[in-house]
């Protein structure tokens, strides 16, 4: 079930259901048209189904092929291919412009806010070019219906788009909150195991030392105000969980490290810390502090007993 869930949101996968979405709604207006009496123009009955396959060929081509921009080639593909659907649709007002809602929508859906209003420009251009020839031949209460259509259509892409934006603006609020501890203003372990992973096998390549602490105490917002005063810039503090500081020291020797928790522990008696030097440029970050917490087990409050040595991670 994992891969499956994997395969439809990897890049690729989404790409090919765009493509087999394409195919559906593609046949549904085919069929569509197949079953029609006439069309808006005098055409040849099988004009529907040439149209049908020379859209999806180009498509299947632009899915294999992969060239840059392929996605806007494609999306420009389905503007152009359903202002030509909407000549041909006989209907007053024409079914087949509720396609062109869905193609904006769609558009804006995978690819954000900016693919969406720039879908909707073009939807409103191929639809200021088919509907003054639709309604030169039509008369005027059918032309009001295909007015109010277009209307209460372009109506709704605008509300779908507002949707889109503040779903962007939520989500983007959402990750921010999670990157930030709000009680010690350091980033969460989320953001830690994120951005810092790198810092390992940069520090292994260059043969320079990166220690890492693991930090205990009562009351972290209180610590965390003296940690931020006491480390430098390179260095980078972490929320690791409910009672424990993560710290990342690089270019820092064991003994370094242990200066600065002395000075911790002076300032708040309590702490505990567990510290450790990477040497295995190959060690995951969230694997070395895991282990930094199980030798934090064995220390106490007491002063001989309060910093703990993790050895060499196997």
């Amino acid at each position: 079930m994992m891969n499956t869930s994997s395969r439809i949101t990897s890049d690729q996968g989404v790409v090919l259901m765009q493509y087999l979405a394409r195919a559906l709604f593609a046949g549904l207006a085919v069929m569509y048209f197949h079953h029609a009496d006439h069309f808006f123009f005098t055409l040849p009955k099988a004009t529907p189904w040439l149209l049908f396959c020379a859209y999806i060929g180009i498509q299947l081509l632009l899915l294999i092929w992969r060239p840059v921009n392929a996605d806007a080639f494609a999306s420009a593909l389905d503007l152009l291919t359903l202002g030509i659907v909407l000549l041909l649709d006989a209907g007053d007002p024409p079914p087949t412009m509720a396609l062109l809602f869905i193609a904006v929508l769609s558009n804006g859906l995978l690819h954000g806010l900016k693919r969406f209003l720039i879908m909707l420009i073009g939807a409103e251009i191929v639809l200021a070019f088919v509907l003054p020839i639709r309604l030169s031949y039509t008369s005027a209460p059918t032309a009001s219906a295909s007015l109010f259509l277009v209307a209460a259509l372009s109506a709704c892409m605008l509300y779908f788009g507002l949707m889109i934006w503040r779903n962007q603006h939520l989500s983007r609020a959402a990750l921010e909150a999670t990157w930030r501890d709000p009680d010690t203003d350091f980033i969460s372990r989320e953001a830690l195991v994120s951005t810092a992973g790198w810092l390992v096998p940069l520090h292994d390549r260059i043969s320079s030392p990166l220690t890492l602490a693991l930090v205990q105490h009562n009351e972290l917002p209180l610590l965390a105000d003296r940690v931020a005063q006491r480390i430098r810039r390179s260095d980078v503090a972490a929320r690791y969980d409910e009672q424990h500081l993560a710290l990342l020291l690089p270019c820092t020797a064991t003994a370094a490290a242990e200066q600065l928790l002395n000075d911790l522990r002076d300032r708040h008696p309590g702490l505990r810390a567990a510290v450790m030097t990477l040497t295995d440029g190959d060690a995951a970050l969230e694997q070395a502090f895991s282990h930094l917490q199980t030798s934090m087990a064995r220390t106490t409050e007491e002063d001989n007993h309060w910093l703990a040595h993790a050895p060499p991670m196997n």
